[in-house]
């Protein structure tokens, strides 16, 4: 999922007027559809009365940035792209258009690339979870297995407790289940239940887990 910035630019505007880029913003804010939010961005990057104390470049990366979003809700990755690309020439740390760009990368099929995007977070940002799940979730995507856990397994390593993380031992218990490490699967499954007892997806997993364990462990007492 992209990442939103709109609440950055929110902060900075104080008073609107009407047929103002800080009021155009906010009707952008405010607008249902993407094809509207479109519309009144493209007026604030099309103003040149703007107030560059106000509108600097760090501004306009954001607004490039939630125009590739309205264009990513519509499915229209490349020209998402295109503005994420434009967001990250006039501001390359923001970590957000980085884990946006990474994503349509991913919609557009270009696997190698996603990852590069992720790794560029990673060298703003070490411990940013979201890089570490989204380039597991590629490199599992691209068949990549055990560097898909070593993902994963960073982003629990130190926060193993933290109920948000409860889907990243699902996935790390998929990707063992797919290449048949059952008994590892199941000790991922476990780790979902001790956050989430509720889990029913795990649940189930679980159970199949253990039993191609058991399995696995009477051709071993036949053998």
């Amino acid at each position: 999922m992209v990442r939103h910035s709109v609440v950055v630019i929110s902060e900075l505007v104080g008073g609107m007027e009407y047929d103002t880029p800080e009021e155009w913003f906010k009707l952008a804010f405010e607008a249902e559809y993407p094809e509207e939010k479109i519309e009144y961005f493209d007026l604030i990057l099309e103003c040149e009365t703007r107030n560059p104390e106000l509108w600097s470049d760090e501004a306009i990366a954001l607004i490039w940035n939630n125009k590739g979003i309205a264009y990513t809700f519509m499915g229209m990755y490349r020209e998402s792209l295109e503005c994420f690309e434009i967001s990250l020439d006039l501001n390359k740390n923001d970590i957000d258009v980085w884990y946006n760009t990474g994503v349509t990368l991913f919609q557009l099929g270009r696997f190698e690339e996603a990852i590069k995007c992720y790794n560029r977070i990673l060298t703003i940002d070490s411990r940013n979870d979201n890089a570490w799940i989204n380039m597991g979730d590629v490199l599992e995507y691209m068949g990549r297995h055990n560097e898909a856990i070593e993902c994963y397994s960073k982003v629990h390593k130190e926060i193993e407790l933290d109920s948000k993380f409860a889907i990243v031992w699902n996935k790390k218990g998929l990707v063992y289940f797919g290449i048949g490490l059952y008994e590892d699967a199941a000790e991922c499954f476990s780790k979902v239940l001790n956050i989430d007892p509720e889990n029913t997806e795990a649940i189930e997993h679980l159970r199949i887990a253990m039993e191609e364990v058991k399995k696995k462990n009477n051709r071993l007492i036949r053998a």
